[in-house]
């Protein structure tokens, strides 16, 4: 049966249009966590002394926010 919301049946610029917003939202979660993790390259930021939990946390709120 024919499913308009079966990403096998979208148009091209559909699919181009979801694959940019996919991307951009994964730029800005690794630009908000560099920052968080004391960009550039320093190893001594907030993100890294989260426990597990913590740094899924993070994610899961900026899953929400972007």
């Amino acid at each position: 049966m024919y499913n308009p919301n079966n990403p096998s049946n979208w148009s091209w610029s559909k699919a181009f249009s979801e694959m940019e917003k996919t991307v951009n939202q994964a730029e800005l979660t690794q630009q908000s966590i560099n920052h968080i993790a004391g960009y550039p390259g320093e190893a001594n930021g907030l993100y890294i002394t989260l426990s597990k939990s913590q740094q899924d946390d993070v994610y899961e709120i900026l899953n929400q926010i972007l």
